[in-house]
């Protein structure tokens, strides 16, 4: 039977975004050594899984398509996310990545794609790996591609108003609800609504 599943975010809504060499921005850690988990974070999706719901990771991660660091070091840096939530008692049922970016420079990595964020992709693969019904879950983050992409796949939404992400975000979207972090986001979450 189809259940409802909760897609978080990655960046910004369970680890610390850094300062990107370039820009100054605060953007995704491009080293293992630069993962911070955001406080609260980890404990929020426990909870998610105690209640029964299906937690799924989805997120962007468009540096290596970029040219600016290999395959290799960000799956080190997804695998220091994942290892740290673990340790606080956090567990995905999957974690879906898009490597893609449409002006990458990497052969194979770039132009367009299905599973970029704000399209629908990673959400509809893993909806049906994990026979999940899209109209009973959630997509959490901190950015309006995050709120985008789980409209265009039929979930309710809320966003992440984090202070350090507010450079993605231009008020151009409607989320269900928004909260100031994935904690606060989680204990309203459960507050209101059982799993479907």
């Amino acid at each position: 039977m189809s259940r409802g599943a909760v897609f978080v975010d990655r960046d910004g809504t369970l680890n610390a975004l850094v300062a990107d060499p370039a820009s100054g921005k605060p953007e995704s850690p491009l080293r293992d050594t630069d993962v911070e988990l955001i406080p609260g974070a980890a404990p929020a999706i426990r909870s998610l899984t105690e209640a029964g719901w299906t937690v799924i990771g989805a997120s962007n991660q468009p540096a290596a398509a970029k040219g600016r660091v290999s395959l290799a070091q960000l799956a080190t840096v997804q695998a220091r996310v994942v290892q740290l939530a673990a340790e606080e008692g956090a567990r995905f049922a999957d974690f879906r990545i898009c490597l893609h970016h449409p002006n990458g420079v990497v052969e194979g990595l770039s132009g367009a794609c299905e599973c970029r964020k704000p399209k629908p992709g990673l959400l509809l693969e893993a909806a049906r790996a994990h026979d999940i019904d899209l109209s009973a879950s959630w997509m959490i983050g901190d950015t309006d591609a995050d709120v985008l992409a789980g409209q265009a796949a039929g979930c309710r939404t809320v966003l992440l108003e984090h202070p350090a992400s507010a450079h993605r975000r231009n008020a151009d979207v409607t989320p269900t609800a928004a909260m100031p972090d994935l904690d606060a986001a989680v204990t309203w979450l459960l507050s209101r609504s059982l799993v479907d």
